[in-house]
């Protein structure tokens, strides 16, 4: 069978909230043409096992022993029969509109690889994530791309899949950067939200400590070292924060709170456009 897209699912010991999860996903996708793939990555939770049972009569399920997020992708990656794939975490939930919106991108833009939009949070905070339009320049300095995109599987084919040497997190991050080094084009549907991100105060992203944060954007950093300095852009802000501390502060509270008065005063010459 030809699917247009393979919806791929880890698991870990996400239990009912995968429920959850394929309830948003049936709401969303048409199973004659969306392929909805769960890799099961060493559940150990009886809940959770139960729950996979339940479903595999009607889905696909692929059992792996526990080897992390990255590796669960992959593996869905290499069984997924689409073209394009959607990577969904088995505790967030799939939203209207995104699905074929994306598609239609891909379908119309062919020099587009990766469709991305917005993510809105739910569970114990609600609000929205941080997104922009895509700048690798950005990108290589913090993370604002979930890894709920739209993307061709052509491209895992050519640059590889998600680091499974990074097994505490930031591993969709890596990706998307290795993605843009690359060259792949990204398209950002602003206003178009991809998904439902559960916040779940335990969750491994939440636990992650300052050393451990530190530790992995270093080793971002020695993957990429002819391309990523991480300590620039911090160097480059003090620098200037130094020469004029008082003067600089005020440049950054106008450009943020009051962004036409900024303009006005950058017309003038007062100020240059970039800090």
């Amino acid at each position: 069978m030809h699917f247009l897209v393979t919806i791929i699912i880890p698991c870990y010991n996400m239990g009912p909230l995968l429920l959850e999860t394929i309830d948003s996903v049936n709401k969303v996708a048409d199973r004659a043409i969306h392929e909805v793939l769960i890799v099961n990555d060493g559940s150990t939770d009886l809940e959770t096992l139960r729950v996979l049972d339940s479903l595999r009569d009607e889905y696909i399920i692929i059992d792996q022993v526990n080897q992390g997020l990255s590796a669960a992708r992959n593996t869905g990656i290499k069984a997924a029969k689409a073209e394009c794939l959607i990577f969904l975490d088995a505790d967030n939930l799939l939203m209207p509109g995104y699905l074929q919106q994306g598609l239609d991108v891909l379908n119309l833009k062919p020099g587009i690889d990766i469709v991305y939009g917005e993510s809105n949070t739910f569970g114990d905070e609600s609000g929205k994530l941080f997104t922009k339009q895509y700048s690798l320049h950005t990108l290589m300095t913090f993370n604002y791309i979930d890894a709920c995109c739209l993307v061709r599987k052509s491209v895992f084919e050519e640059i590889g899949g998600f680091d499974q040497n990074m097994r505490q997190g930031f591993e969709d991050w890596e990706m998307w950067i290795r993605a843009g080094i690359s060259g792949k084009k990204f398209h950002y549907l602003e206003g178009v939200v991809c998904q439902q991100y559960r916040v779940r105060n335990n969750s491994m992203l939440r636990t992650i400590n300052k050393r451990k944060s530190f530790e992995i954007e270093q080793y971002i950093q020695d993957k990429h070292k002819h391309i990523i300095d991480f300590t620039g852009v911090s160097d480059y802000y003090y620098s200037k924060f130094r020469q004029s501390p008082f003067g600089w502060t005020a440049k950054l509270f106008i450009r943020k709170f009051f962004p036409r008065y900024y303009s006005y005063l950058v017309k003038k010459g007062s100020f240059r456009y970039n800090l």
